[in-house]
């Protein structure tokens, strides 16, 4: 087995030459060896969804043969979106649950995402790595690949994941926007158009029907050659937003009425301070890379935040031990407690128009108290001693107030930084924020000297 389809958070590689059907067959009968023994079961309940890659139903014969090898109860979802998986873990109170994809990544990628009771990532629990050793020791004749997949219940959770986004949009004049949406081929595509007819969402979409060759574009928002089309979309017609979904539909960026791409930082500002204010709970948790602007925005507003570590699983975690209503990651994940502490785009685009159509104003305009800093975005660097130089990082700047919750941060008067250590590759990544544009291209060149010195 390829171990290095074991992320931090998932598995994941290329279909079938760094994972093949044997290695999924395997990691499943893991995954339900460790689900027994972590909750004291015979027999677990696991929800298990596919996307639409090509790949995906042959990784579902084999995900459900080594589920049922464990005596494991599957309930079958079919084709869906990473939010309809999580939502039917939550909702069917399972065991457990399975979504066969690889998110946004090309389309000779798949992978499985694995969840515990009430969605939590398995990753919180030290899981993958605990799955990874079971499944490495498991003897070639310890499990059998019989072909067919054995019987398991069938279950539509679609209509009752409507609904449950119809409630929440009870009280919105929704039709008073008119919105412009790029599925990206992928699962959310159908969900939206069923829940765009049910709200009377006046919108015009690209890319909305399901393809696993992904034709129009990779399959991620935060990509700026993906976005082109949608942006070329909002140039012929007049929309209040604009939003693009990745390939399993768990993450959406939103672009302004004039088609500019807003930061995932600033629309959790957004969301934050209208929903957050109004409870007696005031924080939210985000990674360590969001920018001072937004970070000030709400602290200025009474709000706590919570800085975690980037990955998905981090945020839940940090939330969960808060109870924290929302939390949010930079590449576009938002998160809420009243979702399970999980991520629903479609959920946050109804409370996106809620919040606009109270506040009577332009999500552009809304945005601007936060867009007091310069930003450099995310660089990387491909370096051979991450550690090293990250050291070297921390010397230069050992006087200055530093923090290693994830890499380093380092705040100072007029700009921060943050660098980290890439999980699976040779780069050190790298956000640099200053109050102007003289600064933060003095400051870019101060670090870039640093990483590059040999």
């Amino acid at each position: 087995m390829n171990t290095s389809i074991f992320k931090a958070y998932d598995i994941r590689g290329l279909w079938p030459d760094q994972i093949n059907k044997s290695d999924v067959l395997k990691i499943s009968k893991a995954f339900a060896i460790f689900v027994k023994d972590f909750y004291s079961i015979e027999s677990p309940s696991i929800i298990v969804g596919y996307d639409i890659r090509k790949s995906s139903e042959e990784i579902f014969d084999a995900v459900v043969n080594g589920l049922n090898s464990e005596n494991c109860k599957v309930i079958s979802i079919g084709c869906c979106s990473t939010p309809l998986n999580y939502f039917a873990n939550w909702k069917r109170e399972a065991d457990g649950s399975v979504m066969i994809t690889a998110s946004h990544n090309p389309k000779e990628y798949n992978g499985l995402k694995f969840s515990l009771r009430q969605v939590v990532a398995l990753a919180e629990e030290n899981g993958v790595e605990k799955i990874k050793k079971i499944a490495l020791g498991m003897p070639e004749n310890d499990y059998v690949f019989e072909g067919k997949v054995k019987k398991q219940e069938e279950e539509t959770m679609i209509d009752e994941y409507l609904d449950f986004l119809v409630k929440e949009a009870e009280g919105i004049d929704i039709q008073q926007f008119k919105i412009a949406v790029d599925c990206s081929n992928g699962m959310v595509g159908p969900e939206f158009k069923r829940l765009a007819g049910k709200l009377g969402i006046r919108y015009q979409g690209i890319f909305m029907e399901p393809d696993g060759d992904f034709p129009n574009h990779e399959p991620n928002p935060l990509n700026e050659k993906a976005i082109a089309s949608l942006q070329e979309l909002m140039l012929g017609d007049r929309f209040d937003f604009g939003i693009i979904f990745d390939g399993d539909g768990d993450r959406f960026m939103v672009l302004t009425e004039k088609g500019e791409m807003i930061r995932s930082d600033f629309l959790a500002g957004v969301l934050a301070k209208f929903f957050i204010s109004k409870i007696n709970n005031k924080k939210i948790v985000c990674d360590a890379r969001f920018g001072r602007g937004m970070r000030e925005y709400l602290e200025h507003s009474g709000i706590d935040i919570i800085k975690s570590k980037v990955g998905y699983s981090n945020i839940k975690k940090n939330m969960r031990e808060a109870s924290a209503f929302f939390g949010a990651e930079l590449s576009a994940h938002f998160f809420w407690k009243d979702f399970c502490y999980a991520e629903s785009p479609l959920l946050t685009l109804i409370r996106l128009m809620k919040i606009l159509s109270v506040e009577n104003k332009k999500i552009n305009d809304m945005i601007k108290p936060m867009q007091n800093y310069f930003s450099s975005g995310e660089l990387n660097f491909e370096v051979l001693d991450k550690e090293g130089k990250l050291k070297k990082i921390k010397q230069v700047y050992i006087g200055e107030n530093q923090s290693h919750l994830d890499g380093l941060t380092v705040e100072c008067a007029d700009w921060w930084f943050n660098a980290r250590l890439s999980n699976t590759e040779s780069l050190l990544r790298l956000i640099v924020e200053a109050k102007s544009q003289k600064l933060l291209d003095e400051k870019v060149s101060e670090l870039e000297k640093i990483i590059k010195e040999k």
